[in-house]
């Protein structure tokens, strides 16, 4: 498994796994220390979460269950590994580090779940009642958290050093490579390793909807089910209507969306949908979003979701991708690259001095 820069970030999260250790499973022993089923289990089923949300073509592959066992595995056993090293060389965090770690998760309970700031009491509370959620005391969390910082520094002082910045030759090339993916697909890139293409399809998708033509949208939804009873169609259609006619009467579209749309999260944002590309909406939808002008709201549409009123707020034209543009993200993609690469090879290098055990864990 390749290991990627969002590991050095992932360091910092809450991974606190059931107490109880006792009468846990053992799903590996890394130099001695068990990595407990119930860790394994909380990280499989977070990677799932997140190819879900992603990547949910992925979960369609036959051995997709297997590979994301394997992942989650690998991690664990790298987070170990990495924190038996930082250990071992006696990286210190000092107290006002350690402060500022917890600080940093206790503030994303500062937030109620729609968005809005709460006092530093609830926050507090919110806090609490997520350590005793997950079965695990003040100190053990705060000792997670200092464990983590050791890792952390260790990164930065034995790896990152070793990460020379991509100079403009290998820009220009990873530019052209990603040129020639947007235009004719990976399989026209010739020389790269599968993993190597799978990062550039991702990456040559993502500046493909950078530089297609794109429009700013907000929606009033109606819900209605596909399968509804006739009846129920027919309430859907008549609401829509009526908040039609109270926006050509001149309804503000932001307050109408927040109070009357079924599609509570862009409510909060007046209806905001952000920008979408072409493919991304049901096709009446599209159809009818990529025929309005900027400041126009369109009649109502019908999708399998329901009932959509649509306002385009702002419309880009395509674009061409230019090097100069592209230029800061690839730099920063290739860096990132070379990183993964250097941490892996430090991790291989502590792989094969350390004794490692699995166990059967039932997937």
């Amino acid at each position: 498994m390749k290991i990627t820069n969002s590991l050095a970030a992932a360091l910092l999260a809450l991974a606190a796994a059931p107490a109880g250790a006792a009468v846990d499973g053992v799903a590996a022993k890394v130099n001695g220390e068990p990595v407990l089923i119930s860790e394994y289990e909380k990280t499989r089923q977070a990677i799932l979460e997140q190819y879900r949300a992603m990547m949910p073509d992925f979960l369609k592959q036959k051995d997709a269950e297997k590979q994301l066992a394997t992942m989650a595995m690998d991690k664990l056993v790298d987070e170990m590994l990495l924190t038996q090293q930082a250990e071992k060389l006696k990286i210190k965090v000092y107290e006002r580090e350690l402060e500022a770690g917890v600080a940093e998760i206790k503030k994303r309970f500062s937030r109620d779940e729609a968005g809005r700031p709460v006092s530093p009491e609830k926050a507090e509370a919110a806090f609490a009642a997520e350590l005793v959620r997950e079965g695990v005391s003040s100190q053990q969390f705060r000792e997670r958290i200092r464990k983590q910082l050791m890792v952390r520094k260790l990164i930065e002082e034995k790896i990152r050093p070793q990460v020379s910045a991509p100079d403009e030759k290998e820009v220009r090339a990873y530019y052209d490579k990603i040129q020639l993916a947007v235009k004719d697909g990976t399989e026209a890139v010739k020389g790269l390793e599968k993993e190597e293409l799978d990062e550039l399809a991702a990456v040559a998708q993502r500046f493909k909807e950078v530089t297609a033509e794109r429009l700013r949208l907000r929606h009033i939804l109606v819900k209605v089910d596909e399968g509804a009873p006739l009846t129920e169609k027919n309430k859907a259609r008549e609401r829509v209507l009526a908040l039609k006619k109270r926006l050509d009467a001149g309804g503000d579209f932001e307050e109408l969306a927040e109070k009357e749309s079924d599609d509570k999260e862009s409510a909060r944002k007046g209806g905001d949908l952000g920008y979408v590309f072409k493919g991304w909406l049901p096709g009446p939808v599209e159809e009818a979003a990529f025929s309005l002008r900027v400041g126009d709201n369109s009649a109502p549409v019908e999708s399998p979701f329901g009932w959509h009123i649509l306002r385009l707020e702002e419309k880009r034209a395509r674009q061409k991708l230019r090097f100069e543009a592209a230029r800061d993200d690839i730099e920063q993609l290739l860096a990132n690259s070379k990183f993964s690469t250097k941490l892996t090879e430090y991790l291989n290098g502590l792989k094969e001095k350390a004794s490692i055990q699995f166990f059967e864990t039932g997937k």
